[in-house]
């Protein structure tokens, strides 16, 4: 019984990993343990606003909440991920208000969309939130995509296009 078990157990991890893992192509040069090969990507940063923040980036980006949690260890915490769902947001909150690090104007992330029909749609379901366009420091952005800040100031940018080296 324990050996039926744990195949069933091996053979449901297996097939989860292969899920979580669909749109990446592991290759030779891949696994050759000099090139990353985690599967996910995660950036996490406090909030004092994690409501406004919640809004912003589901209802006005339309990015999906993955989980949440709580009054765990003094923290509650939502995270939000793109459609691929290996590339996740993550933002907590201090049971009390805590004093947090100021973003500067070049703190940015930057979402590109690769139909310019998308990247209009996003961009009015943004501004129809009350968001509006910001000038951005940096003037490689103009004429090519739109900055606005989130609840706490940091930028985000919408970029019509993707990014090619």
């Amino acid at each position: 019984m324990i050996k039926k078990l744990t195949g069933a157990i091996a053979t449901l991890f297996a097939g989860a990993s292969l899920l979580s893992c669909k749109s990446i192509a592991i290759t030779e040069e891949a696994t050759d343990g000099k090139k990353m090969q985690a599967v996910q990507f995660r950036t996490a940063r406090p909030t004092n606003n994690l409501e406004q923040v919640k809004i912003f980036y589901t209802e006005a980006l339309g990015l999906e909440v993955l989980g949440s949690f709580k009054g765990h260890a003094g923290y509650d915490g939502i995270m939000l991920a793109m459609l691929d769902k290996a590339h996740h947001l993550e933002f907590t909150q201090y049971e009390h208000y805590t004093e947090l690090p100021k973003p500067t104007k070049e703190h940015l992330m930057v979402f590109y969309y690769s139909d310019t029909e998308a990247y209009k749609t996003a961009n009015e379901r943004i501004q129809k939130m009350g968001t509006l366009p910001v000038e951005p420091e940096n003037p490689y952005w103009k004429d090519k995509s739109e900055t606005y800040e989130d609840p706490d100031g940091w930028r985000v940018i919408l970029f019509n296009g993707v990014y090619n080296p």
